[in-house]
């Protein structure tokens, strides 16, 4: 408990530091309304879906507006690289505001449903432009290190808050509105987002790839999958939570339609309370940092989601329902969490991303089944045992792989020592407990004597250093500046993010154990992609005093 008050009391302290950035400020809270605008507004959508065509539609009207997000998204995420990352983030913005007015406008003029439902394709797809701009945008922003790690986690927070602040204000309005009316506050809010856009001045990005250089194929993320069973029971394991959630889209509007009597507004209060409990999980996981045996964990995170659910099918309740979802959501990013870090441990780091990139292409697959899946099984099973059957499917196949996941625990090598220094270093608080062990994995042991010079004046950057034990004396030009001796003090940063020589020199007061993360890692984890991180990189040189 003392480590997560600690961490979180630093975390807060950088997210203020972040006020005074005017255009990283600016764009967080653009994001904020975005994530609070695609949650709501995708609420509203499939409460139009019910009344317009009927219950039967909604999961067929859910799958028909995920593909056009799915097929266009490959090809959002390359135009960031083709013109200044602003001007992306700006088009982004303002292609959603049109669109959902389009949408806005044909609900509200009582346009056929099949015209309603194509301009909902086209917002759908602009959706998909929102985070790689957001992400590809921060590095040009971000004045300091931890300024941009903040940056990255608040933009995760938001993330839930939207889960939690859309629906909320979808369900106020369709309490007295129709859907039409929450797609409009949609459209006027995300004006608000584009107007925050507008003032962002980046340069354009260069060629990130090198001459010559073939960018890797997705497929090298395929063949550690197809290969080792150890890979596959966790990629299963983290896409089937997508089949539940993308079935309880739909199965929200049906119980609070015909289940609970809640009305319209009923489907974004159960939405809100699935956001509630995954806000309250996220900041709990910061507990599973350097924790050796995971797998019992995932199996209690499954267990945990799927069974409120059960529960809501076997007892339906309103109220009942609404606590057992937020419970249910801790239980959900509990399983994320821990999933994401066995992934870490059993994947080489060379194709780690091409991995995760497959995981996230069959999240959105599997979005899609559950939605579809919903209509087939209320016609066999009904409503109630629909929720019963979906609710069991997550536990039944967790349990299934707790033989696997036991293996895969007991191959795991955990940096525990590493790991353990590293909540120390305030500026990797924000980072997530599978990023901070990827760090602790990459980092190297350095014994330094009594008088050894770790860094000298004016030589070439290549890494990050962190004290373990003892004290080194930080001196420029011969002069005092500074002497390090707590564990978690870390020094180096500077030539890392600037592109220049060592600024000052460090010499070891007495015997100093040092942990030291390479160049290209450091960035890697700061900014939280590793072409973001090269991004940081050109960025701090054009921004250095005298460029």
């Amino acid at each position: 408990m003392g480590q997560l008050v600690e961490k979180l009391g630093t975390s807060i302290r950088v997210f203020l530091s972040l006020t005074r950035n005017r255009p990283l400020r600016n764009v967080l809270l653009a994001y904020l309304l975005f994530s609070a605008v695609e949650y709501g507004t995708w609420v509203a959508l499939l409460v139009y879906a019910y009344e317009a065509t009927g219950p039967a539609s909604v999961g067929i009207v859910a799958l028909v507006l995920l593909i056009p997000a799915a097929l266009f998204a490959p090809a959002a995420s390359t135009f960031g690289d083709r013109m200044p990352r602003g001007r992306f983030l700006l088009l982004s913005y303002a292609t959603q505001t049109l669109a959902m007015t389009m949408v806005a406008t044909a609900m509200l003029l009582g346009a056929a449903p099949l015209v309603v439902y194509a301009l909902a394709c086209v917002a759908s797809a602009s959706v998909s432009m929102t985070r790689p701009a957001q992400g590809a945008v921060l590095p040009a922003l971000a004045e300091r290190t931890d300024e941009l790690t903040a940056a990255n986690g608040l933009m995760a927070v938001f993330e839930g808050a939207g889960v939690l602040i859309g629906p909320l204000c979808a369900a106020a309005i369709l309490a007295f509105a129709s859907p039409g009316g929450v797609i409009a506050a949609g459209a006027i809010s995300l004006s608000g987002a584009t107007m925050l856009a507008t003032s962002l001045r980046t340069p354009a990005p260069p060629d990130l790839r090198g001459e010559g250089e073939v960018a890797p194929s997705w497929l090298e993320g395929v063949r550690p999958i197809a290969r080792d069973r150890e890979p596959r029971l966790l990629i299963v394991l983290l896409a089937s939570r997508w089949v539940l959630l993308g079935a309880l889209d739909v199965l929200f509007v049906l119980m609070a339609l015909e289940l609970f009597d809640t009305g319209r507004s009923g489907p974004g209060v159960l939405t809100a309370a699935l956001g509630a409990g995954g806000m309250i999980g996220g900041a709990a996981t910061v507990a599973l940092v350097g924790r050796r045996s995971l797998g019992p964990l995932l199996v209690f995170g499954a267990l945990a989601f799927g069974i409120p659910i059960v529960l809501i099918g076997l007892v339906p309740s309103a109220t009942s329902a609404i606590v057992l979802l937020a419970a249910g959501a801790v239980g959900l990013s509990l399983m994320d969490a821990t999933g994401r870090t066995l992934l870490q441990r059993v994947v080489d780091d060379d194709v780690l991303a091409r991995v995760f990139g497959v995981l996230e292409g069959l999240s959105m697959a599997a979005l899609g089944l559950g939605s579809i899946l919903v209509p087939v099984l209320v016609a066999w099973l009904g409503l109630q045992g629909s929720i019963v059957a979906f609710g069991a499917f997550l536990p039944v196949l967790a349990l299934f792989g707790v033989r696997g996941l036991r293996r895969i625990d007991a191959h795991a090598v955990v940096p525990e020592r590493a790991l353990r220094l590293l909540t120390h270093v305030g500026m990797f608080a924000p980072l997530r407990p599978e990023t901070l062990e990827w760090i602790a994995r990459k980092s190297t042991w350095l014994h330094a004597a009594k008088d050894e010079v770790v860094i000298a004046e004016g030589d070439t950057g290549d890494r990050y250093y962190v004290l373990s034990s003892g004290a080194v004396d930080v001196t420029r030009r011969g002069a005092w500046l500074h002497t390090f001796s707590e564990p978690g003090d870390g020094f180096g940063e500077i030539a890392l993010l600037y592109d220049v020589p060592r600024t000052a020199t460090v010499t070891a007061v007495d015997d100093a154990e040092l942990l030291t993360i390479d160049r290209g890692d450091f960035l890697t984890a700061v900014t939280g992609h590793a072409e973001a991180a090269r991004a940081a990189e050109r960025v701090a040189r054009d921004r250095m005093p005298g460029s």
